[in-house]
Parts: C-alpha cells; structure tokens; sequence
C-alpha cells in the first residue's frame, strides 16, 4: 500500500500483525495482470524496487543479497550443474545467476507473463539473463508443468512468492515429490521457506516436509535489507551434502566456473550452513507435521 506524508510517497510493506515496513519512493510503472498487481518504484536508498500484492520482491541495490544468496550456494553444492529448472523467478535475478555457472540450458517456467514483461522493460540488468540462447521460458503454472514433463534436471530452485493462492500448491509434500522425481540421481533443489522469525509456523512445517523426501537438507537464514529480516533457504539434495565442502573446495568452483559475486565468499557460503540460532535448531526438531494439499494453514506472519 501507499502512503502520502508530507508530500512525500511512501511506499508502505505489510509486515506482520503490527508491523509495517516503510520507504520513500517514486513510481515508475503500476499494472494489474491477471494475476496480481506488479509495482515499480525507484528509491533513493534501495534502488529500483519491484513488488507483487504490494510485497517488495526485490530492490536493486540488494540485489545480490536476495539472487546470490538462493542461487549460488546450491549451484556451488553440484560438481557440474548443467540442466537447470526455475519455478517463477519472472524478475530474471535467479536466471542471470544462473547463467554465471556456465550450465548448458535453463528452464524459467513463470505463470505470468506481464510480470517477465515488466522485468525487461524496467530492471534490465536484473532480467539480462532472458536475452541468453540457453533460456527458455514456459508461461504455465509451475506445478502443472512437472506433472507433465518428462525430463530430468541438475538442480530445481523454486522462486515464487509467498504461499498463499496458487504459490501454496509448491511447498507441499506432493510437491517435493514431484521435484525429486525430476532430478537427477545426484540433483539438488533449492527453495525459500519464509523468515523463521515471523513466519514460525511455515518455516517449521517446510523444513520437516522437505526432510520426508529428501535425504540431505540443509536450512539456512540471510539478513535480506529490503525484506526487513532474516530469509530462511534451503538446499535440499539426493546425494551432494554442502557441509562436506570447505572454503578451498568452493574456492575452486568459483575460480574454475569464472563465477563473479558481489555478495557470497567461500568462507560465507561455508557459515550460511551453519548459520541458525540454538533455539531455532531446537524448535526444528519439535515434530512439526508435513505441509499437504490437504493440509495447508493459512500463511501469516507475526
């Protein structure tokens, strides 16, 4: 939502139950799709924001902290990644990332259209990867898509929104089944699962429905400025386990594969697997029930 204050344009991002996070800002482009409204602001401090139902999905300033923290880690787990599978991620931020790793093709599978128009049009730099040859985008749901597709990939990252609508039907156990399914013998998958902070519940039930089809899962949380708070990732895997690696391992992937980062180190990559709280890894090991189609809660935050 949006605010006027002193003659001034505040863009205004729902939080939680009383919290509100607020920047100033200038509007660039607004549209409604058929899908969800699509905002574009500029911002002194943040940079060029785009927002979705008037959640931020990412400010260009910060960019790296949102697209270099879900793509790389899981990327750098895998030996050799060369097919790649991105459910959503019509902002092009996880494409361009991707691309980076020198990896053969790359599926973008995004529901809406307009939101990849706006991308193009508005964040350039951002969606830069949709121009490559080894990019093909398919403008369907996200779900549908695998339970009709017959190809296997290297690495599947899910980049959607929250969950909530039709975003719910891929953080469910049929899901994850449905990802595990499409990978290879040796393939990772890569996915948000909310702030661990705010969104206790969802972030909870994610992890333990991920770990009742994966046999190597490893959360992790980042400090993400225009969010406001810790992001909860992870990287959930058939075989490849990123604890094994050590910051000269991962130094050389980085080298070999020419990966140029502004936000992700050898030695950060190694403390993000290791960067949860105590008492959030007690809280994981609560017993929390799977995440279904039959059994969703409400998504909310605190």
């Amino acid at each position: 939502m949006n605010e006027e204050h002193d003659g001034a344009l505040w863009f205004a991002s729902l939080q939680g139950e009383g919290r509100v996070f607020m920047m100033k800002v200038r509007p660039v482009h607004v549209r409604v799709s058929r899908y969800q409204r699509i905002e574009v602001y500029d911002s002194d401090y943040y940079g060029r924001i785009l927002a979705l139902n008037g959640e931020i999905q990412l400010a260009s300033r910060f960019n790296s902290y949102i697209h270099e923290s879900m793509i790389h880690p899981v990327l750098l787990t895998h030996p050799n990644p060369r097919r790649i599978l991105i459910i959503g991620g019509g902002d092009g931020g996880s494409t361009t990332e991707v691309l980076k790793h020198g990896v053969d093709s790359v599926t973008v599978v995004e529901i809406d259209e307009e939101v990849v128009e706006v991308a193009k049009e508005f964040l350039p730099e951002v969606s830069s990867g949709f121009s490559d040859p080894r990019v093909r985008i398919i403008f369907e749901d996200g779900r549908s898509f695998l339970e009709e597709c017959k190809e296997k990939f290297d690495v599947i990252i899910n980049d959607m929104s929250d969950p909530v609508g039709p975003a719910r039907s891929v953080f469910t156990e049929e899901f994850f089944r449905l990802v595990y399914d499409h990978l290879e013998e040796d393939g990772l998958f890569a996915t948000h699962v909310e702030s661990p902070d705010s969104c206790e519940e969802f972030f909870y039930r994610a992890n333990a429905t991920l770990k009742a089809v994966f046999p190597i899962v490893r959360p992790y949380r980042v400090w993400t400025p225009p969010y406001a708070e810790y992001w909860g990732r992870v990287v959930a895997s058939k075989f490849y386990d990123p604890l094994t690696l050590n910051v000269k391992e991962i130094e050389d992937r980085i080298r070999k594969r020419s990966v140029e980062l502004r936000w992700l180190t050898p030695e950060l990559y190694v403390s993000l697997f290791n960067s949860l709280s105590k008492d959030i890894l007690e809280r994981m090991s609560y017993g929390w029930k799977t995440l279904t189609d039959a059994d969703f809660p409400n998504f909310k935050r605190k």
